[in-house]
């Protein structure tokens, strides 16, 4: 998919050319070489608490469910019946079994076909020989975690010194449980919305509430790359700045987790934002604020608020919609990056052209 020219630019400061934040065919190939090999936050797993819950969702363009089996465990497979390709489970629920409501093929909630209804004589295959393939699957805290491919590597790996980070700066992400969320959709390749978000270079130009609250100073901000797949960035709160439902004004901790997630935190629980690839130039976006245990109501309500009146929610839809709008153009060139304020875009490009390349 590209060479090591193309590396090199990216190590001397350069973005992405533009045509892989609008190419059609490149974007077919990132979702079969790293979006269907990379973890994804999923859902809270509130929404899979009981025996039998099903949630279904896709990534990478792989139809994928998500199941509460009766052992406690949560397992993911491909949601697609494997006798004529129709989605096993359509909405999120309860479910005694895994039927396909097209020919009525029935699965167990550990994925093994139990019966092919109407079938007239001997079926020509043993049902014990078909079931649904697995995906990864991750609980972490109160979260669900997917990665479409076995192949990929763990969560565990993927993430590998990622927990201890959190801790270390006081947030525990086992102490939390989902309290607020919101959904918005923004029309932009994933890759402008992950550019955008990693780097706060933007913030005083274009975020200018949340400017006020945070000090600019580049020397006092901290940037890191945690490990090959994640990165994390940290900015002090000015002083007198109140404090809000699910803040305390010290520390903005952020990190983002490649490709699709962020998590950040201010000594409150902590937030979950979530891209949903939608096409090469559409996404939806979860933003999710999950509270310490025992947050009053009036919090929660007042916290939800602030989340579906957030002035940056326009802001960044906007910045998002006119740099696709360039790149669409075809004549938008590759950007030059300032090496230091934008080290963490330089490290996902790398991510991204490396598994382009594998």
């Amino acid at each position: 998919m590209s060479s090591p020219s193309l590396l090199e630019s990216i190590d001397d400061g350069w973005t992405l050319p533009s045509s892989w934040y609008s190419d059609p065919a490149i974007f077919r190939e990132e979702q079969r070489r790293i979006l269907r090999r990379s973890w994804h936050f999923v859902t809270a797993v509130d929404a899979l608490s009981q025996p039998g819950d099903v949630y279904p969702c896709e990534l990478g363009g792989v139809p994928i469910v998500l199941v509460r089996a009766h052992d406690g465990s949560i397992n993911g497979f491909e949601n697609i019946c494997r006798h004529r390709a129709y989605p096993v489970v359509q909405e999120a629920g309860n479910r005694r079994t895994l039927q396909c409501h097209y020919h009525g093929w029935t699965y167990d909630l550990d994925g093994a076909l139990r019966s092919a209804p109407q079938a007239n004589g001997p079926l020509g295959f043993e049902i014990s020989e078909v079931c649904l393939p697995r995906v990864q699957v991750a609980v972490w805290g109160p979260m669900v975690w997917v990665n479409p491919s076995l192949d990929a590597p763990s969560f565990a790996q993927w993430t590998a010194g990622l927990d201890e980070h959190l801790l270390a700066q006081g947030c525990d992400v086992r102490t939390a449980s989902l309290a607020t969320s919101h959904t918005w959709e923004i029309d932009a390749n994933w890759k402008v919305f992950q550019d955008n978000t990693i780097e706060c270079y933007h913030c005083p130009t274009t975020h200018p509430e949340f400017s006020r609250a945070i000090v600019q100073d580049p020397a006092r901000q901290v940037l890191g790359v945690g490990g090959r797949w994640w990165i994390h960035h940290s900015i002090p709160f000015r002083d007198g700045v109140p404090e809000g439902p699910t803040f305390v004004p010290d520390t903005y901790h952020y990190t983002w987790v490649f490709p699709t997630t962020y998590l950040q935190h201010c000594r409150k629980g902590f937030d979950i934002g979530s891209i949903d690839v939608l096409a090469v130039d559409r996404l939806r976006f979860r933003h999710m604020w999950f509270a310490p245990h025992g947050t009053p109501a009036d919090v929660v309500a007042a916290a939800q608020h602030a989340l579906e009146n957030d002035p940056t929610i326009p802001q960044d839809q906007e910045i998002c919609r006119l740099v696709q709008r360039s790149h669409d153009s075809g004549v938008a060139p590759a950007g030059r990056l300032l090496q230091g304020r934008e080290s963490l875009l330089t490290h996902f490009y790398r991510v991204i052209v490396e598994m382009m390349d594998a």
